[in-house]
Formats: structure tokens, C-alpha cells, sequence
């Protein structure tokens, strides 16, 4: 096993953990990288609605949340 892919399978792994621990009511951000460790994609999930959503930058999700949860606060 290549050492890239074997980074990446822990990368996975401790994102699973760290999504484990952070789950519950909260929303949950994070970022997916290619096989070379660059980034592609932002993800974000609301639990308490149990909508996902998968945006190609960081000022995408931003605006995303900003709208979500701008308008749920009105």
C-alpha cells in the first residue's frame, strides 16, 4: 500500500471519529480531498433537519449557512 493511500484511509477514519463525537444536534462541516490531499468538495449536514449539502468552495458553504440559518433565526 502506497503511503498517499494509506494517509488518506487514516485521514477517513479519524473524519468518521471526529463526525461520531461531534454528532448531535449541531451542524457538521467538513471538507473531502482528492488522492493527493487536495481539497474538492465542502459537505455540511444538519441533523436536526437531516439535510446534506455538497458545495465545490469554502465561500459556497458559507453562504449556505449563512442563508440556513439567517432565515431559520427570522
Amino acid at each position: 500500500m502506497k503511503k498517499q493511500n494509506f494517509l488518506l484511509i487514516c485521514q477517513n477514519i479519524w473524519q468518521a471519529i471526529a463526525n461520531w463525537i461531534a454528532s448531535g444536534s449541531e451542524l457538521q462541516v467538513w471538507q473531502e480531498s482528492d488522492s493527493h490531499g487536495h481539497p474538492f468538495c465542502w459537505h455540511a449536514y444538519d441533523p436536526v433537519t437531516g439535510n446534506h449539502a455538497c458545495f465545490g468552495s469554502e465561500e459556497e458553504i458559507r453562504m449556505w449557512i449563512e442563508q440556513r440559518y439567517y432565515t431559520n433565526s427570522l
